[in-house]
């Protein structure tokens, strides 16, 4: 706990957590008292204080987007130099029983924030403000995910002990196949989940273009509910065949399955690359349905900006597609 990385970390996260702590009350004013059709006092300074409030929740919530690549950066370079045994992130997430749940909870709550600030986005954009005030209800279980981060945080720093020997690399390294029931556990599957990995990327990438040449772009909430379905297919088998499949051929190594050394330098941070576009994907999946279900509300035309950001996602669902095949195509050595 006297590391500076630590340190640093708790920190950020505590200005996080008592600037949105700071908030709770004109939010809960907000929430109970907003009357847009009103021009009174209350609504006046109701209004003003939206434009504070927004700021402040825009920062704390970019911040912790910022917050998970320094966290990933400290158990997969710094921490490990601390741990005998250790070589990665595996071996820093494995000192206690906090590391993975932490993780995993970091990159959810990525999710919650994503999802205000594009309410937010959507609602700046209209005259009238018709998504205040529904869209700070998600400041609660916002503060909730930065209160929750921070208490883990500091249960996985302070529990990290020195002295123990880390397991790092012998829960990836393995010369067979392990009879394992869960599917994204094991590579018992791998032949098929490659199989249906193409086939949802293809579903994917199909409905984008279809969106992107006809005239008018379809927003329905079936279509985008369908294509969340099958995007967090895609998603969930992108990670299963990376790890079992694509890193032998990064790592050169058929039996090393971690997947928090491709973060590393000498593999040209490409772990960082790959995941982004994932998050990208996750991101469109998210807005696109939130989108369909607050665009009765909206009355600005968001028909070019759907335009612009389907472009964009289809690049990024091509690169995550592309980049780990290229690796295997381009392999010139035997496994």
């Amino acid at each position: 706990m006297t590391d500076t990385w630590i340190i640093a970390q708790l920190l950020a996260q505590s200005c996080c957590f008592f600037l949105l702590l700071m908030v709770l009350k004109t939010v809960s004013s907000i929430i109970r008292k907003w009357n847009i059709s009103s021009n009174d006092e209350t609504q006046i300074n109701l209004e003003r204080r939206t434009f504070l409030v927004g700021a402040v929740l825009e920062l704390v919530l970019l911040f912790q987007s910022f917050s998970l690549i320094a966290f990933l950066i400290t158990i997969n370079e710094h921490i490990p130099s601390l741990l005998r045994g250790a070589m990665c992130a595996t071996g820093a997430l494995e000192a206690n029983q906090y590391g993975y749940p932490l993780l995993y909870f970091k990159i959810g709550s990525l999710f919650v924030y994503s999802s205000f600030l594009f309410l937010h986005f959507l609602d700046r954009k209209e005259p009238t403000y018709p998504l205040t005030p529904q869209k700070y209800y998600l400041v609660f279980p916002a503060f909730f995910c930065v209160s929750t981060e921070l208490i883990l945080m500091c249960l996985y720093f302070w529990n990290i002990n020195p002295d123990l020997i880390a397991t790092c690399c012998s829960v990836s390294f393995f010369s067979q196949e392990i009879d394992a029931t869960n599917f994204l556990s094991s590579s018992t599957f791998i032949n098929e989940g490659v199989f249906i990995w193409v086939l949802t990327g293809g579903v994917l990438g199909i409905y984008l273009i279809f969106n992107l040449i006809s005239k008018r772009v379809k927003e329905s909430l079936f279509s985008a509910f369908l294509f969340f379905i099958v995007g967090v297919f895609y998603i969930i088998l992108s990670v299963y065949v990376l790890k079992f499949f694509f890193v032998k051929y990064i790592y050169g190594l058929p039996s090393h399955l971690c997947l928090f050394d491709i973060f590393f330098q000498k593999y040209n941070y490409i772990g960082y690359f790959i995941f982004f576009n994932l998050f990208f994907i996750a991101l469109f999946l998210i807005n696109q349905l939130i989108f369909s279900l607050v665009k009765s509300k909206l009355k600005t035309d968001y028909s070019t900006f759907w335009k612009n950001y389907q472009k964009i996602t289809l690049l990024f669902l091509v690169l995550s597609w592309v980049v780990p095949c290229l690796y295997y195509f381009s392999w010139e050595g035997s496994l």
